[in-house]
């Protein structure tokens, strides 16, 4: 078993290096897709968006993802490969955004670190198909990226109530302190019905939280959407 470990990290090890390396925190144009007056622009909004709401967003374009289908099954499977190489995103909020871009086939990608629900799947797949790809397919790509990028940033850096984000561990809280207060008032000896009862629904108030923690890490390494097309 040993050896077979060896080899496995071996092998993906050859698979990482094939990646290519990141030549800036937020901006790594190796297409030159981004139009000379943007690149600048857009990486102070990128720096400032990280600076004033912790969320580290870096956008990738690439020529060809044909260059690297031979050491990856996928799309996909490319740009999390890609987004766990480089460490996008700060821990332990685990909040990075990878806006990957193929000029060929005008592939997209938004990579989502783990720290987000399940339902911004569907919002980042909304602004792939409603903004960014039509613009490409206009060729018009650096519109396309930068209308793109702000939409993601506003996304992820709405307000968002306290109750909203820690909404299952309040609740959770509140029905564990209730439950003990008032299996503490209740001789169980007495009234075996009503500690069973109470102790039924203290399990189910953690359940419930298990379940919630266990959808937030569904996203590692998968977030976002996927489109491409002529």
């Amino acid at each position: 078993m040993r050896l077979l470990g060896i080899i496995l990290l071996f092998f993906s090890n050859i698979t990482l290096a094939s990646l290519p390396e990141a030549r800036d925190v937020y901006i790594n144009d190796f297409a030159n897709l981004i139009q000379n007056g943007y690149e600048s622009a857009l990486r102070k909004k990128l720096k400032d968006t990280e600076y004033y709401s912790g969320v580290e967003i870096t956008v990738v374009t690439i020529e060809s993802f044909s260059k690297y289908s031979q050491k990856f099954s996928s799309w996909e499977s490319f740009a999390t490969a890609l987004f766990n190489k480089w460490g996008v995103g700060n821990l332990p909020e685990n909040d990075g955004i990878m806006l990957l871009v193929a000029r060929d086939g005008r592939k997209i990608r938004i990579e989502l670190g783990a720290g987000y629900p399940m339902r911004f799947n569907s919002i980042m797949k909304g602004i792939i198909d409603e903004t960014i790809y039509p613009q490409l397919k206009r060729n018009k790509y650096t519109t396309g990226i930068t209308k793109g990028v702000d939409q993601i940033i506003n996304s992820v850096t709405d307000p968002v109530s306290f109750f909203e984000w820690y909404k299952w561990y309040i609740l959770a809280g509140i029905g564990a302190l209730i439950s003990t207060l008032i299996a503490l008032l209740i001789d169980n000896k007495k009234n075996p019905g009503w500690f069973w009862v109470l102790l039924a629904l203290a399990g189910f108030l953690v359940l419930g939280i298990l379940r919630n923690l266990v959808q937030g890490e569904a996203s590692d390494g998968f977030g976002g959407g996927a489109s491409g097309g002529d």
